[in-house]
């Protein structure tokens, strides 16, 4: 459950790259090899139609087109290299994102296949499709978890750091534009040019999608919401000296950057909130469906209101392994721990009640809330806090270089 909020994205964002919404499309050629393996032209319009309601314009056009075909070479590099090492995606995972699907669509397994049969679409390649989302966030966390090491004396450092209270609270957000320095002179030529060019957001919009190396690059740049404190302290800097909206160029070991500041806001609150709450998970399995677990959360939910005791229901019926044993027990958590759905049934439960039954990407839960406090956080948690915040300010760069070792080493035909 700890992890939850590491998790969630992954399958919230597990959309298959061929689209529900759209008609089959004939293969009329490839657009690039990787290695000995194909893109098609029909992957590529496919993958647009997933995407199309995020992209400025909405429209495939030429440079469009070369960012969806960037993006879909660096994800079968990462499966490549994923598989070598041999990295293999838990099966009950991926079974529990194919029913995330079918729930954000109110259909049971059936259901969905029925569609994706409907569409043509076989229900092999989609689940091999999944699986490969797997592969790509486990070996990122992989590379993350080896490449970047966080020393005592770094944390000691950020925490005696005046304004990394208040860089922690500071949010952002920005769009982002990096040209990658494998010629710097020419690199540096190239961001100045564009510095020069960008006078609005929609000129900034333009100018990435069109040049950014990039992860963000077909969506305009746009990083979202940050906090300071999880941004490089090169963009930090920035940010605190220049007065935007346009930030740069920043030089960086990974090549020129250019920042657009869309707005900034401090939270209003001063102190964290934690919630002591236990749960009980039940999952759809193979021989019991989405239905049949829901009507278990609901004959669970009655026997704890008739008086039955929470903590000898989880260790009996729950299925969340990281809990079980402690009937439930999830200790104090803190504000983006948990999955939204969790945390908004949670904030809105009373001390000392037991929640309805609810659903997540992880199945049915019943949660109990036992205790609420405002109060400033133990130094273990400050640390913990603070070395994520010093890993992620690094990541970006690290998975940066680790993709671009793998374009080095692979072979990549573009057709046109």
């Amino acid at each position: 459950m700890k992890l939850f909020s590491f998790l969630s994205f992954i399958v919230l964002t597990l959309t298959p790259l061929k689209t529900l919404n759209a008609a089959p499309i004939k293969v009329d050629g490839i657009a690039a090899i990787v290695d000995s393996q194909p893109i098609f032209e029909s992957d590529i319009q496919n993958r647009f139609q997933i995407v199309k309601d995020r992209i400025p314009g909405g429209v495939i056009t030429d440079n469009i087109h070369r960012q969806i075909l960037n993006q879909m070479i660096d994800e079968a590099l990462q499966v490549n290299y994923a598989r070598k090492i041999g990295m293999r995606a838990s099966s009950s995972d991926v079974d529990k994102a194919i029913l995330g699907v079918a729930k954000n669509m109110n259909l049971d397994l059936q259901g969905l296949k029925t569609i994706l049969a409907n569409k043509g679409i076989n229900f092999a390649r989609y689940r091999d499709q999944i699986e490969q989302e797997f592969l790509i966030n486990n070996v990122k966390r992989e590379i993350i978890k080896k490449r970047i090491s966080i020393s005592d004396q770094e944390i000691d450092d950020y925490l005696s750091s005046s304004d990394s209270i208040t860089k922690e609270k500071d949010q952002v957000h920005l769009r982002h534009l990096l040209i990658r320095a494998s010629d710097p002179a020419k690199a540096e030529a190239t961001i100045k040019s564009i510095a020069e060019s960008i006078s609005t957001e929609e000129g900034f919009i333009q100018q990435a999608i069109e040049n950014s190396d990039g992860q963000f690059a077909i969506e305009g740049g746009d990083l979202g919401w940050r906090p300071l404190n999880q941004l490089p302290p090169l963009f930090v800097r920035a940010l605190e000296t220049e007065e935007g909206p346009l930030i740069g160029p920043l030089q960086s070991n990974a090549g020129y950057h250019l920042l657009w500041l869309i707005d900034k806001r401090t939270p209003s609150v001063t102190l964290q909130q934690q919630t002591k709450t236990r749960h009980i998970l039940v999952r759809a399995n193979e021989i019991r469906n989405l239905s049949q677990t829901e009507e278990l959360a609901d004959e669970l939910y009655a026997k704890l209101k008739n008086g039955a005791d929470f903590t000898a229901t989880a260790k009996e019926y729950s299925e969340d392994q990281g809990s079980t044993l402690q009937g439930g027990d999830l200790g104090w958590v803190t504000p983006g721990t948990m999955v939204p759905e969790f945390e908004a049934m949670m904030d809105k439960t009373d001390v000392g009640d037991i929640s309805k039954p609810f659903r997540t990407q992880f199945g049915w839960h019943i949660l109990e809330v036992e205790g609420r406090r405002e109060a400033d956080i133990s130094d273990k948690v400050k640390r913990q806090n603070a070395k994520q915040a010093l890993t992620t300010q690094k990541q970006d760069v690290v998975l940066g270089n680790w993709l671009d070792e793998l374009r080095a080493d692979a072979f990549i035909d573009k057709k046109k």
